[in-house]
């Protein structure tokens, strides 16, 4: 019995001691992890309060849009999508392209500014853009002339994408007349991030050209309320243009010039996330149900020759006489030809 009784308490003390033990390994794991906890917020504390004394010194009028732009990208992870283009003479239709485009959900516009020394500037209609950081203005004025080899606009792509492309996940490559549409995505990131892109490393998109709607001068309405009718079926819709990962190890632009793709032997899909030829300026299969480019290529007469007059950023030629009139030809291959148009046409050419 005795026997018994001790072998019972001994149970019983070595059943408290236990517990006592556990109870004390618990209390210093807790405050173990308590003080890395504590630790880990301090420092995350300093870094958040050395990045926005960062901004504030090098812009304190920006602060609130990189400090939302930043806590978005750390816990969202957001997809950057910036946006590359050269123009001249485009005053009239950067507003409405820019917003286009921000309303869209990229990240930033690189405007490359391809008019001449006393031409307009597109500072002037874009300051709050600029001020804001949403636009970035790059003056290419004399730099990049139209019979330099590879012409501005491959030159400008070129440049854009060797500074830019380590920033950002992916660089859309467009024209002032140019209006990307995502049918079944809100916004650029949404479309960017689906599963059917995540092999691909060139999203080629197809054109929907418009024609002239019948109007013959410019006004001052947007460009999008202006032309209505699209040309469905149209050779032109074959024609695509670009959006490429950012970073490639290969730089985009090198092997070959073309404004629609490239000549390197990158992973190349159609809008249906479909693997394609890497080097094909078209495509004979269109498919407007994830993304297509709405194209306003002519906009009305007067518009028209007026573009007739700035040359060709592409081929890198400036038109003379009958290269203009054979440029108006090409007018009629999206728009009705009428004796009023010839006529408006002669009246045009012979002014200039």
């Amino acid at each position: 019995m005795k026997l018994l009784f001790n072998n019972s308490i001994s149970k019983k003390k070595y059943r408290l001691i236990k517990n006592r033990k556990s109870k004390n390994i618990f209390k210093i794991r807790r405050f173990y992890f308590k003080k890395i906890s504590k630790r880990t917020i301090k420092w995350i504390y300093i870094f958040f309060l050395s990045y926005i004394l960062f901004l504030f010194i090098n812009n304190p009028f920006d602060i609130n849009d990189k400090i939302n732009s930043f806590v978005n990208h750390i816990f969202n992870n957001d997809i950057k999508a910036g946006l590359c283009v050269l123009e001249k003479k485009e005053n009239l239709y950067a507003k409405e392209f820019v917003n286009h485009y921000k309303e869209l959900g990229y990240t930033h516009i690189f405007i490359y500014d391809n008019n001449d020394s006393g031409d307009e500037r597109f500072e002037e209609v874009l300051q709050e853009e600029i001020k804001s950081n949403f636009v970035s203005i790059i003056n290419i004025r004399g730099i990049y002339p139209l019979n330099e080899i590879g012409g501005p606009q491959c030159l400008a792509y070129k440049d854009c994408y060797e500074k830019n492309s380590k920033n950002f996940d992916w660089l859309s490559f467009f024209d002032f007349d140019e209006f990307l549409e995502l049918p079944e995505a809100l916004n650029i990131e949404k479309f960017l991030r689906n599963k059917r892109y995540k092999k691909c490393e060139n999203i080629k998109v197809n054109y929907i050209s418009y024609s002239d709607n019948e109007l013959l001068n410019y006004d001052n309405r947007p460009v999008q309320e202006r032309f209505t009718k699209p040309l469905i079926g149209y050779k032109s819709n074959m024609i695509v243009k670009s959006t490429v990962r950012g970073g490639l190890a290969q730089n985009y632009w090198s092997n070959g010039c073309t404004p629609h793709t490239s000549f390197m032997n990158i992973t190349s899909c159609n809008s249906l996330g479909e693997i394609i030829n890497p080097n094909a300026g078209t495509l004979l299969s269109i498919n407007y149900t994830f993304a297509y480019l709405k194209h306003y290529y002519t906009k009305s007469l007067e518009e028209y020759v007026n573009k007739t007059k700035r040359g060709d950023p592409y081929t890198h030629t400036n038109f003379d006489d009958q290269l203009k009139r054979e440029k108006i030809e090409n007018y009629f291959f999206y728009n009705k030809n009428t004796s009023e148009k010839q006529t408006m046409i002669d009246k045009l050419f012979n002014s200039n």
